[in-house]
């Protein structure tokens, strides 16, 4: 099987702080979290290139001290402005690595919206690249392991453009029984939501894996998600800005409702509809502000995305432990350090009876 491409996020901008520490460089039993995901793709029989973005400095201290090897098989970047331009940036350099004509054409581009996504489609939409996966993983995962992501690599959907890696709950319910051990719920940050597939309704956790094409994510997705993630308070309604929310908007109009069809074309209306429904399925899983089975189907939902944007997303990938144990508050910290070695063992354990990434 041919090695696939991995990204690690270790910026500390967009990171969040737990306690005074940065969520990549929290020490677990001597080593930090992204020792513990490097040295996890290090090891993986799947992956061949790593790249890693952040502090340059940070990591050229951390991985030299830690990491054997570390010159041959990574690539250190340079963070940039936010989580998205540092990933994005960080494929370009992917993208350059032989080629010294595009390393002269992505050398004018010092932002996402500084970007010739023209220039880009025509380089690329007839090569190999247009239609390639590479993976990506963040670093405050520490029990991750070289296993789960042979795991993970090998039994994802090839053709889906993107994939976000969730966790089912059952499943994780199942290793922290084995473990005897549970976590506050007041205190752990662990967000299951329901959705219906087929005739079940599965809660299913966000994990930190996620794959997919970016080439074929188009600019206003890039700049979206971008302008989400720089002003992430914003969002989240602990501060207001008409400005950036006039930005947001604009994108929004811009992605789901363009001036020109693409290759798929569907109506204003069949758009305004798949919105309508995107919103309601939003309300009705995330804020739970609704019971309807119909605004939790995730085909429906996949089918809403697909007509908005001409996207194959897949949601439905589990059985993603390590991954599933991020860690976003102190509390949490603590309890994988006090678990860590026996968490670590029951997770490598569960796919030994467990192969087979359907929900």
């Amino acid at each position: 099987m041919e090695k696939e491409t991995i990204f690690i996020g270790a910026g500390t901008r967009g990171a969040k702080l737990v306690g005074s520490q940065f969520q990549p460089y929290m020490d677990f039993h001597g080593k930090t979290c992204l020792e513990y995901v490097v040295e996890a793709a290090m090891q993986a029989r799947s992956v061949g290139d790593i790249y890693i973005w952040g502090d340059r400095k940070t990591l050229e201290r951390v991985l030299t001290e830690h990491v054997k090897q570390y010159r041959q098989l990574l690539v250190l970047v340079e963070e940039r402005e936010n989580i998205m331009e540092s990933f994005f940036f960080t494929y370009l350099k992917y993208l350059s690595r032989d080629s010294n004509t595009l390393r002269s054409m992505f050398s004018s581009w010092d932002s996402i919206n500084k970007v010739n996504w023209d220039q880009l489609q025509e380089y690329f939409i007839h090569g190999d690249q247009w239609e390639k996966q590479v993976n990506v993983i963040v670093s405050d995962t520490p029990l991750i392991s070289s296993f789960e992501l042979d795991f993970l690599i090998e039994n994802k959907n090839r053709n889906a453009d993107l994939i976000i890696g969730r966790t089912v709950r059952k499943d994780y319910k199942a290793i922290l029984e084995r473990l005897g051990e549970f976590p506050d719920r007041e205190k752990s940050i662990k967000n299951f939501y329901t959705y219906r597939i087929d005739s079940k309704d599965v809660p299913l956790i966000v994990n930190s894996f996620i794959a997919g094409k970016p080439l074929k994510l188009n600019e206003n997705i890039w700049n979206l998600a971008g302008n989400f993630y720089e002003n992430r308070t914003i969002i989240a309604g602990r501060k207001k800005n008409l400005r950036n929310i006039a930005k947001n908007l604009l994108f929004f109009k811009r992605l789901f409702f363009p001036k020109s069809f693409e290759v798929e074309r569907y109506s204003y209306t069949d758009r305004a509809r798949a919105v309508f429904y995107l919103i309601n399925a939003y309300k009705a899983i995330v804020k739970s502000k609704g019971d309807s089975i119909y605004y939790r189907d995730l085909k429906k939902i996949y089918e809403s995305i697909h007509t908005l944007i001409n996207l194959k997303l897949e949601l439905d990938l589990s059985h993603c432990f390590g991954s599933a144990f991020d860690i976003d508050t102190e509390y949490e910290a603590d309890f994988i350090r006090r678990n860590f070695f026996a968490l670590q063992n029951i997770c490598y354990e569960y796919y030994k009876t467990h192969n087979s990434p359907q929900l």
